[in-house]
């Protein structure tokens, strides 16, 4: 894997072929045979979208020539709070060893300007350090096809996936309310303040469309960090951000959206995985 130049060119349109693990092929191939509701809507609006392991198998095939490998790099992830986006963490734990949490309500990195610092500070580092950053909204689809929720574990009515985000549609129209007295609501404050400074005068039509600008905002405030930090100047960094796509009875997926490097000259250049 290598750095390309121009992303839209016609020799980088093709993803390279990569030997799937025996259990995750046999999972997508169990996957094949079922095509209920949910399934029909996944493949209509996630194209492109595949199961963690083969996610991470991409990346790390794609950063390895580049360095990071798993002695000399470190990894921090920014998900959602929530409990179903937390496997993901386990994923990367896998490859990287434990990640750093970056991540709150709509996997808005919510640390502050101290947590960055701390974040840099524990990358391994012989000339350089190597810090791989994933930032990655979700959202679920229920056994009826519908966008935006699951039937979660032990639970017998479906709820929102992405709760905080489906809360941050409803009130984009709205005038912002003052808080209520002895309640701090700080990480839905930042979380509607980040991605609302990426919502233009046409308001997002549905929660996929509004967790795609969600994955834009928090790949854009990452960068924002990292370049106020300098932290380009004693690492390389690779971001890749995309979408988190749950569905019931089976195993999560990834929607990328993005996947920048950028090294010692602090040029970002597109990563094809």
């Amino acid at each position: 894997m290598q750095l390309i130049k121009n992303p839209r060119s016609p020799e980088d349109a093709e993803h390279p072929r990569f030997e799937e693990d025996p259990v995750c092929a046999e999972q997508r191939r169990e996957i094949g045979r079922r095509r209920g509701p949910d399934r029909q809507i996944f493949e209509r609006d996630f194209s492109g979208a595949v199961t963690y392991e083969r996610y991470l198998a991409r990346v790390e095939k794609a950063v390895l020539p580049l360095g990071f490998d798993r002695e000399h790099s470190f990894a921090a992830v920014s998900i959602c709070r929530d409990e179903l986006a937390q496997p993901f963490m386990q994923a990367v734990s896998r490859r990287w060893d434990h990640p750093f949490h970056l991540g709150g309500l709509g996997a808005v990195p919510s640390l502050g300007r101290t947590g960055w610092r701390a974040a840099l500070a524990h990358v391994p580092y012989d000339s350089r350090g190597r810090l791989i950053v994933f930032g990655l909204p979700h959202i679920g689809i229920d056994p009826d096809g519908g966008i935006g929720a699951t039937m979660r574990r032990h639970q017998h009515r479906v709820t929102a996936t992405c709760g905080a985000l489906t809360a941050l549609l409803e009130s984009l129209s709205q005038p912002v309310e003052p808080p209520l007295p002895g309640l701090d609501d700080h990480e839905a404050d930042r979380l509607r303040e980040v991605i609302a400074s990426h919502v233009g005068e046409q308001l997002p039509a549905d929660l996929l469309e509004l967790t795609s600008v969600a994955a834009a905002a928090v790949e854009a405030e990452m960068w924002t960090e990292l370049d106020a930090l300098e932290a380009h100047k004693d690492m390389d960094i690779v971001v890749l951000c995309g979408i988190q796509v749950h569905l019931p009875d089976d195993v999560d997926h990834v929607l990328p959206t993005s996947a920048m490097f950028c090294g010692v000259d602090g040029i970002r250049r597109p990563l094809r995985i």
